[in-house]
């Protein structure tokens, strides 16, 4: 897969897409610095300042814990590889624009998250919660062309058919040689491997 700095180049075009798309529809002529500026203010980055806060609420206590908060994906000691595990919540206003859209995006932000840290994606789980069944249809489309896209099947989860809102959750574990993991605490300039 492509890498720039690191990051799976499509991941990169994901998030490069979406700032364009909630830049409230308008043509944008972007030199590097106005980029910086859009990806600093942008909202759905912005939002997950508090995720520090919440730290203290979990310690770890494990010698299997190779890596935790702060990377694309828990790294688990799983002997002579690790064992991946991230998740990923979908953002209501997604949701609310594009369901089928968001379930795409559920299966990609996931395996971009496993890809990211130097693995392959195993199975994820996800959890459902819908206020609408056409909502809820247009969004199990979705995934399901991205399970088909990315050959990661979801073997489980949680339906909440009747909550007053949208939302949409998916976890996923994925495996790695030792060798191999792409941390970002160690990541350098520059470093593309």
């Amino acid at each position: 897969m492509p890498q720039h700095r690191g990051m799976p180049l499509p991941w990169i075009l994901f998030c490069f897409g979406v700032i364009f798309f909630w830049s409230e529809h308008r043509p944008h002529v972007m030199n590097l610095q106005s980029l910086v500026a859009e990806l600093r203010g942008f909202v759905g980055i912005t939002r997950k300042k508090q995720i520090g806060n919440l730290l203290q609420f979990f310690p770890i206590d494990s010698k299997r814990i190779i890596a935790s908060f702060g990377e694309d994906a828990a790294v688990i000691d799983d002997g002579d590889g690790v064992m991946l595990l991230a998740a990923d919540g979908i953002w209501s206003k997604l949701m609310q624009a594009d369901p089928e859209w968001s379930g795409y995006c559920s299966v990609l932000v996931n395996v971009h998250d496993i890809a990211a840290m130097g693995g392959w994606p195993v199975a994820m789980v996800d959890v459902l919660s819908v206020d609408d069944l056409e909502v809820a249809k247009r969004v199990l489309q979705g995934m399901k062309k991205g399970i088909e896209k990315f050959n990661v099947p979801i073997i489980g989860g949680h339906l909440h058919p009747d909550t007053p809102y949208s939302a949409l959750d998916v976890a996923i574990l994925g495996k790695a040689r030792k060798d191999a993991v792409i941390l970002s605490s160690t990541a350098r300039p520059a470093r593309l491997w």
